[in-house]
């Protein structure tokens, strides 16, 4: 606020007085307002979800804030109103050299300001940050939801009035396999779904890239890496969900906007629900650095369960999982493995303990999905767990992150996938279940989960390739598991990483 309170300092006049401390009031007043609906300071991701909220949703949020926040914004209000009836003593500036000073420095700051990224200058206030991210990516969020549109496809699902299908997809993120005691890692990083009866593991399946905008898009739609498909070109499985009857929701605790999500949610906004409950980050860079834990996503998704009952339902659930900094990623309770004798053991714990919030997390979700469907007995259900990508924590090359520069490390594309079936799916699937537990073990890339999704849905529709889907008794577990870069995974194969 140097613009108002060096120029009062030099002139003495009220009218600037006045000025800057409306401005102030109005900034503080939007701040304080945001923290105690939102938890957090106003960010563009905020506001899009703010944006994205119906009526009814934010009385019922207000209701629940309204108590104390009312009372804190009051006095606030009164103090800025004591403040506007007073005016500061005048005093005489003598010196002429300190009114060119300030000068110079107000023309430096507009400088410093108009050529650099101003989000990185902490002396702004976080309003005028977010403004100026809304102004340089609304055009972008935008159009990726303009180019996105919802095509009505050919897709058909068997209707039965006395049963209600749901599938849920859960999306993790930078969950290695290597590093989960569920795939034979010797920590135990699996509690709980090592103990679950109901989950069907999946021991060879690999991501086809190790970026999770490249990853989800071909997970969701008929891009691929033997098509090339682009995705704006492409049918995704929004589409075939809706256009079969489905109701759509996707909740999601990642950023809506950014270079990663802009094409990710562009899809996720074609549902006919979805929320996004991260508010943490102007964009996908700033929600990774912040805290962000994937329970937020419970109360949204039992929601959506209880709420819509007696329709067919097609439910994602995007995590924030891994994702570095990894300690951001769980609270203290879990933060069970320590690394006290050097920043790598220190990485390397605190993805361990990402990794077990990350089973918490899981199970769960299938924990309330699974009482769900039991209390609606005709229900029909099914749910799939996997990871983007995978995470590079040491264990190859001596590095760390999910990127690469000349050869993939195999530990980037090495990810879990679980299946889970409601007791009604079992009983009245039993050949689709059969074929599902045969081929468990087959190996597959998940840029054809497309067809996969279709074919454990039951629905009807030219767009399933048989082949492609590992759910389907003439899946081609022979294909070339060719990947982004362009390497045979199979037999480029490394030897196994030693059991942690």
């Amino acid at each position: 606020m140097l613009g108002f309170t060096i120029p009062f300092a030099i002139f003495q006049k009220k009218w600037i007085y006045k000025i800057a401390l409306w401005a102030y009031f109005l900034i503080g007043f939007i701040e304080i307002g945001h923290w105690i609906t939102m938890k957090g300071p106003l960010t563009f991701t905020s506001l899009i979800i703010i944006l994205n909220t119906n009526y009814e949703e934010a009385v019922s949020f207000l209701e629940l804030k309204s108590t104390w926040g009312l009372i804190v914004l009051i006095i606030y209000s009164a103090i800025f109103i004591f403040a506007l009836r007073i005016s500061p003593k005048k005093k005489k500036v003598k010196n002429k050299l300190i009114h060119i000073g300030s000068v110079v420095i107000i023309f430096g700051v507009v400088v410093v300001s108009l050529i650099s990224t101003i989000p990185k200058y902490r002396f702004l206030p976080q309003v005028a940050k977010m403004s100026y991210t809304f102004i340089n990516n609304f055009s972008d969020y935008k159009k990726t939801g303009e180019e996105n549109k919802l095509q009505i496809v050919d897709a058909t699902f068997p209707q039965n009035q006395d049963q209600q299908h749901t599938f849920v997809l859960i999306i993790g993120e930078s969950c290695s396999r290597n590093h989960m005691s569920l795939y034979g890692a010797n920590i135990n990083t699996n509690p709980r779904l090592r103990n679950r009866k109901d989950i069907i593991k999946y021991s060879d399946i690999v991501s086809g890239y190790n970026y999770t905008f490249q990853s989800v898009s071909a997970m969701l739609s008929q891009s691929s890496l033997e098509n090339e498909l682009d995705i704006t070109e492409s049918i995704d499985i929004l589409d075939v969900f809706h256009s079969s009857g489905f109701e759509t929701f996707w909740i999601s605790n990642q950023s809506p906007i950014g270079f990663v999500d802009n094409v990710i949610s562009g899809i996720a906004r074609k549902s006919d629900y979805s929320k996004f409950v991260n508010a943490n980050g102007n964009s996908t860079a700033e929600s990774f650095f912040a805290r962000a834990y994937d329970e937020d996503l419970f109360e949204s998704f039992e929601s959506v369960l209880k709420n819509k009952r007696g329709k067919n339902k097609f439910i994602v659930l995007h995590l924030m999982g891994s994702h570095y900094t990894y300690n951001k990623r769980y609270p203290s309770n879990f933060n069970h493995f320590k690394g006290e004798n050097s920043k790598r053991e220190k990485l390397i714990a605190e993805y361990r303990n990402s990794i077990l919030y990350n089973d918490f997390v899981v199970d769960t979700i299938l924990t309330i999905l699974d009482k769900y469907t039991l209390s609606e007995e005709g229900d029909v259900s099914s749910a799939i767990y996997l990871s983007d990508h995978g995470e590079n924590v040491y264990d190859e090359m001596n590095k760390i992150g999910h990127d690469f520069s000349k050869e993939m490390p195999k530990v980037l594309v090495e990810i879990p996938f679980i299946v889970w079936l409601s007791p009604n799916y079992l009983k009245n699937n039993k050949n689709k279940v059969a074929t599902i537990f045969a081929n468990k073990d087959r190996p597959y890339v998940t840029d054809d989960l497309f067809h996969s999704m279709i074919d454990i849905s039951n629905i009807k529709s030219p767009l399933l390739e048989e082949t492609k889907s590992v759910f389907n008794k003439n899946f081609n577990y022979n294909r070339k598991r060719i990947l982004i870069d362009g390497k045979d995974y199979d037999r480029n194969n490394f030897l196994a990483l030693t059991k942690r």
